[in-house]
């Protein structure tokens, strides 16, 4: 039993960097949940579906974990 089911979710990872007149250097890094939701016990939930897991990913979901203190569900 699931509840407040959310898809295609953005976390902020890195935030864009800008030079002191504001222009852009480099852009945000974000990675995007396939569901979030709330589980039986109330808990959040980050889950992903992948057939692969690239490299990218690898290193997004390490960010998760460093940045926001969260360990994503993998299926």
């Amino acid at each position: 039993i699931i509840s407040c089911l959310r898809e295609q979710v953005p976390y902020d990872l890195i935030p864009a960097q800008r030079d002191a007149n504001g222009k852009l250097l480099e852009r945000a890094c974000t990675y995007v949940a396939d569901f979030v939701y709330t589980d039986e016990h109330g808990n959040t939930v980050v889950e992903d579906t992948k057939g692969v897991r690239t490299d990218v990913y690898r290193i997004k979901r390490k960010l998760m974990l460093h940045v926001h203190g969260i360990i994503i569900t993998e299926r």
